[in-house]
């Protein structure tokens, strides 16, 4: 596995006019894993980490365990990975969770981004729960630790914006889908592993490219900008519309 993983890596870095490759993870297998990904080509990565209690985390993951994970971290920063994004989903549970995750990046190279709670038909049932917006979150971290001042990643930091207190190693991102959206300057695509172009993550549709692969890359760039005129111009999440997403597990992330 750790071979057919490591080999899939070499071959997409090795494809023509890319510039930057990423890894979105778990974290469970990155402890051993993070010196011979960065050998492969991966040039940095984002960690799944809700949680700084190891019960919550257990609690939010299922079955999680944080110190392995934890070691992953350590394992990405020590491998030269960069950066290191830490990804946390605001949610009631982990409410206590903001302040001890943006206090990582006050003396570490730590990109902390904390993400509104996005809908899909498999916790759809949850979205009445209580919404943990990213203000409420921002507004707890300035009390505690004072200003968030703008910065930036560089031109593929995403959807989020970032910030960082005055002296810190790291930064503290938001990814604000329902607060506050970010439709019009959203510039990604998704590739699923069925060969499915996702030109939003919340789209009615995705447009089927497989049968293309390995025909002539004109052909393929061609229908690529044809199905791009479909993109919405905003996603429906606000209306209670999340299009035919059932989890995030068919894209991962």
């Amino acid at each position: 596995m750790l071979f057919r993983s490591l080999e899939i890596v070499r071959r997409v870095r090795a494809l023509p006019g890319l510039e930057n490759l990423a890894l979105s993870t778990n974290g469970t297998e990155l402890a051993r894993m993070a010196p011979a990904l960065k050998e492969a080509g991966i040039d940095r990565v984002n960690v799944s980490i809700d949680s700084l209690d190891p019960e919550v985390f257990r609690e939010i993951t299922r079955r999680g365990d944080l110190e392995q994970v934890w070691q992953g971290v350590e394992a990405a920063l020590a491998a030269g990975l960069d950066p290191v994004k830490l990804n946390a989903v605001l949610l009631p549970s982990n409410r206590e969770d903001v302040e001890r995750l943006a206090a990582l990046t006050l003396d570490q190279p730590l990109h902390v981004r904390f993400i509104e709670r996005m809908p899909t038909a498999v916790n759809e049932h949850h979205q009445t729960a209580e919404f943990v917006s990213a203000d409420d979150a921002r507004a707890r971290l300035e009390d505690r630790f004072g200003p968030l001042l703008p910065t930036e990643l560089g031109p593929r930091t995403g959807p989020a914006k970032a910030f960082r207190f005055a002296g810190a190693l790291g930064t503290v991102g938001f990814i604000t889908p329902l607060s506050h959206t970010f439709c019009a300057d959203c510039n990604r695509l998704r590739l699923t592993s069925r060969g499915e172009l996702r030109l939003c993550l919340f789209a009615d549709r995705v447009h089927p490219l497989r049968h293309l692969a390995g025909g002539p890359d004109d052909v393929l760039e061609a229908e690529i900008l044809r199905v791009l005129q479909d993109k919405p111009a905003e996603h429906r999440l606000t209306q209670g519309n999340y299009g035919n997403l059932v989890s995030f597990m068919q894209i991962g992330g």
